[in-house]
């Protein structure tokens, strides 16, 4: 767990942890969780970019 005394870059990281494994449990719809759409990596290239999608 991110502690509140963690640097902006540690939030950084976390955040994409967090929204990797998202990724993993909901848009991966294959049982070995090893399949992804490609529309979905290339919206992922730019984790800044991606926030605008939402």
């Amino acid at each position: 767990m991110i502690q509140n005394d963690s640097t902006e870059v540690e939030r950084i990281r976390y955040a994409r942890v967090y929204i990797l494994e998202m990724i993993r449990a909901y848009v991966m719809p294959d049982l070995l969780r090893n399949l992804i759409h490609l529309r979905w990596l290339l919206k992922l290239v730019d984790f800044r970019a991606a926030g605008k999608f939402s």
